[in-house]
């Protein structure tokens, strides 16, 4: 979600600032703000709400001096409104100690910290957590002669909850101080500057060289170099990683929004998996090291959002091939209800960034638990990463889109890859495994030609962009597609949508069938439910529902002409079982899409949302 950027050392500080900002416009905020320190040690602070082209005037408008030390933030508001008062970064100060922070995360016990800090002199002009943080650290270096970092670790004793921030004080030119819990921060190795971000795009074209901080950890920076303490206040050395960030600066390469691009990418993303993670001989070869997978008896499965989605589709995929029961659960209730685990049990963590604060927390329960711990993300340097047993790496890319696309796809192959390696090694080798290994590499050829389909989809875009609410069903793991679905028309379209298993509908939700409902029902003809989805259509045409089918040739062949003659069909190509759900995810992606910019959305930074949420 919020982005920070932290410069110290070059003299294009504040340029760099808002550039980073810029790159970390994809993961949602609603204000923004930069605060630099000027010659004379003073820090100068300019904020604006919307989008970071109003802090950009502002800073035409009222131009800050020349600053070598600097930082920025993007916010996506948590507590208090989006406004000036509001927005990061926050100043405050006692005696002689004035500092300017700012903050990813949430401070929990702030209130009691403000009820704390209020006596002592400390005046808050924001209804943020974040405005105590400078106090806590100026009340420190007030009562000590610690050094700022000191000060720093000091104050984060105080802090209940996550965080992450960058803290520079006034009259301190020269050094600059960040620290995590919970939320990704990393810093920028360069040469005479160092640099914090809270991704590593951020500082795309300036280093590639990062080092990931882990909890606790309190960095310091200067012109000359880089210190780090680790929770006990002693000298970490934490390694340094060389990443190339050039493919993720290509920007919309012609398409007219990111999201459309990244539909485009997924035929080319999947073609990246089956290469990376299959053998000469079709064989799964996930990277999954010492994890004993014959051992396996039973599988926890937690994620949130599309990647809760994506879930269900991969406990499908292992139930089925390897026949291990397998839970899945949304990561934000996962943990609260203190759930029993199985002695040595596996637990997989789905998350694109990899830093999504609900899943990891999950994770951290279960690796307290005993464990053993896997992660598919698309972010091999991201928290969840460095606190597996065992990674895979979704090889999508970059998603800048806050709606994911191509990052569900990647995670559906690579739990469907999951479940073949795993039922091999349970001893299992059956045809329909075979086939299933075969039909993943005809995958692109499919996916390639639903979106050279796209126009089919133009004129009910045009149409549903009138609809205050829509209905999606689906059997099987098409259930899961049609719960996707209903996100991505609800995240981008703002059109409230509902979606079950198509047995489910005659079972409440039917009470909601009108003529103005669109009734998006997913079937394919080779399942052995074709016929009870037509009964499901029949029951929505009854009820003058507006029946919208996807199915493949056979399947619209089925059909009576006078059921025909009711609804609108959408074809998709008759493929193996195994592919279907992915086959029948990029229409749902498109109709999405095509709604969205008919009504004229903001199809990749979509209202309240944000890429990664990394507060609970």
């Amino acid at each position: 979600m919020c982005g920070i950027v932290g410069v110290i050392g070059n003299p294009k500080a504040e340029a760099i600032v808002l550039t980073g900002l810029q790159r970390l416009e994809y993961r949602g905020y609603d204000s923004a703000g930069i605060a630099t320190l000027n010659p004379s040690g003073s820090i100068e602070l300019r904020r604006a709400v919307g989008k970071l082209q109003a802090l950009i005037d502002e800073t035409q408008a009222h131009p800050l001096q020349a600053a070598t030390t600097a930082i920025g933030h993007t916010r996506w508001a948590t507590h208090g409104a989006p406004t000036v008062a509001n927005a990061h970064p926050h100043v405050g100060g006692m005696g002689k100690h004035t500092l300017a922070v700012v903050h990813n995360g949430i401070i929990e016990n702030y209130q009691e910290l403000r009820t704390e800090l209020t006596p002592l002199g400390a005046t808050f002009a924001s209804e943020t957590d974040t405005e105590t943080i400078p106090y806590v650290i100026a009340n420190a270096l007030a009562r000590s002669a610690d050094t700022l970092p000191q000060a720093v670790h000091a104050a984060t004793q105080k802090f209940r909850g996550s965080f992450a921030f960058v803290v520079m004080q006034q009259d301190q030119p020269n050094i600059l101080t960040g620290t995590r819990r919970g939320a990704p921060l990393c810093v920028g190795v360069g040469e005479g500057a160092h640099y914090f971000a809270s991704d590593p795009l951020a500082l795309a074209g300036l280093t590639s060289k990062f080092i990931f901080l882990e909890d606790d950890d309190i960095a310091t920076l200067t012109p000359q170099g880089i210190e780090i303490l680790d929770s006990k206040g002693r000298k970490a050395d934490r390694p340094i990683k060389v990443l190339d960030l050039s493919t993720d600066l290509a920007g919309k390469q012609g398409f007219k929004h990111f999201m459309l691009k990244e539909i485009h990418e997924q035929p080319a993303v999947v073609s990246r998996l089956i290469q990376a993670y299959t053998t000469a001989a079709n064989q799964p070869a996930l990277p999954l090291g010492s994890l004993n997978l014959a051992g396996i008896t039973h599988i926890n499965i937690i994620a949130c959002g599309t990647a809760y989605y994506a879930a269900l589709v991969g406990r499908q995929y292992i139930e089925s091939f390897a026949r291990v029961p397998v839970n899945v659960e949304a990561a934000s209730e996962f943990r609260y209800r203190n759930p029993p685990y199985q002695p040595g049990g596996l637990f997989i963590a789905v998350s694109q960034s990899g830093e999504t604060a609900d899943t990891l927390a999950a994770l951290e329960h279960a690796k307290a638990a005993g464990q053993h711990i896997l992660v598919f993300t698309n972010v091999t340097t991201s928290s969840m990463a460095r606190a597996a047993d065992a990674v895979v790496d979704l090889m999508a890319g970059r998603e800048i889109a806050v709606a994911s696309t191509k990052a569900f796809m990647a995670m559906s192959v690579a739990l469907g890859l999951f479940a073949l390696q795993l039922a091999q090694a349970r001893g299992f080798n059956t045809p329909e495994m075979s086939e299933a290994a075969a039909a993943l590499r005809t995958l692109p050829t499919f996916l390639n030609a639903q979106i050279a389909s796209t126009k089919q989809l133009e004129p009910l875009a045009e149409r549903l962009q009138e609809a205050h609410s829509m209905l999606y069903l689906g059997r099987g793991n098409l259930a899961a597609i049609a719960l996707e679905g209903a996100l991505k028309i609800k995240e981008i379209a703002y059109i409230h949508a509902e979606a079950y298993a198509s047995g489910e509908m005659k079972h409440g939700p039917i009470a909601l069938v009108d003529k103005s409902l669109p009734v998006v029902n997913l079937a394919v003809s080779t399942d052995g439910l074709f016929e009870k989805t037509v009964s499901n259509l029949k029951e929505v045409e009854a009820r003058h529902g507006q029946v919208i089918l996807m199915t493949d040739p056979e399947g619209a062949a089925k059909l009576d002409p006078a059921t025909r003659d009711k609804l609108t069909l959408i074809t998709v190509p008759t493929v193996p079982a195994f592919i279907a759900p992915m086959v029948f995810t990029v229409p749902l992606q498109l109709l999405a899409y095509l709604t969205a910019t008919a009504k004229g959305t903001d199809v990749d930074q979509p209202r309240n949302l944000a890429k990664s949420v990394t507060v609970e």
